[in-house]
């Protein structure tokens, strides 16, 4: 599903990684592992957009990451920190939307209690913690029809019951047949799903 061959990321002078090279298959969970500022974020957007690649190819089905395209859309699905939401839009509002525009109609109320997060369909996603954001944000990323899951730090600001959710939601994932890319802090959500580490630090 994902391939990535001899990838080299700049930032100005600074080189993030390079000749970095990993596969993921479909059904494979790989967590994206190393400090602050070793690149992870910046590894998952290069997933998701090969113009900010310096050198080396990355492949997703076979396809350049290219977000303005149609079929690659259809195959990725990414939540990586920077949610865009229409403020006059409900949170059931918004998976509504997402749901149709990717041609499916999933419970969205049985998502969201999934999620722990059923009481917030009629909220707007502006007025929610900062837990209950992320949340949302991983039900968007989680239940729309993806070969590729990328998620950047997904257990960012959940609590423990949070984070249960997040890594039973991802071998679900996997377990549906979908590749799964993550940059995480959590040495749990990685003992839990990784069948791939990807250390940025080494």
């Amino acid at each position: 599903m994902l391939s990535v061959t001899d990838a080299t990321r700049r930032i100005d002078a600074q080189t993030l990684f390079t000749d970095l090279t990993f596969t993921v298959a479909r059904g494979e969970c790989a967590a994206i592992v190393g400090p602050n500022g070793v690149g992870k974020s910046s590894l998952l957007r290069v997933i998701v957009d090969d113009d900010l690649l310096d050198e080396g190819a990355v492949l997703v089905d076979g396809l350049p990451p290219d977000d303005r395209s149609p079929d690659f859309r259809r195959l990725v699905s990414a939540e990586l920190g920077d949610q865009a939401v229409f403020y006059d839009a409900t949170v059931g509002e918004h998976l509504a939307l997402i749901a149709a525009s990717h041609g499916v109609d999933p419970d969205i109320d049985a998502m969201l209690d999934d999620a722990g997060i059923g009481a917030l369909r009629d909220r707007f996603p502006h007025t929610l913690s900062t837990g209950q954001r992320q949340r949302f944000a991983l039900v968007a990323a989680f239940g729309r029809p993806a070969g590729l899951i990328v998620l950047d730090e997904p257990e960012r600001g959940l609590d423990t019951e949070g984070q249960e959710w997040v890594a039973a939601s991802i071998r679900r994932s996997t377990g549906d047949g979908a590749a799964v890319v993550m940059a995480t802090h959590s040495p749990s959500l990685v003992d839990a799903c990784a069948d791939l580490v990807v250390d940025l630090s080494r």
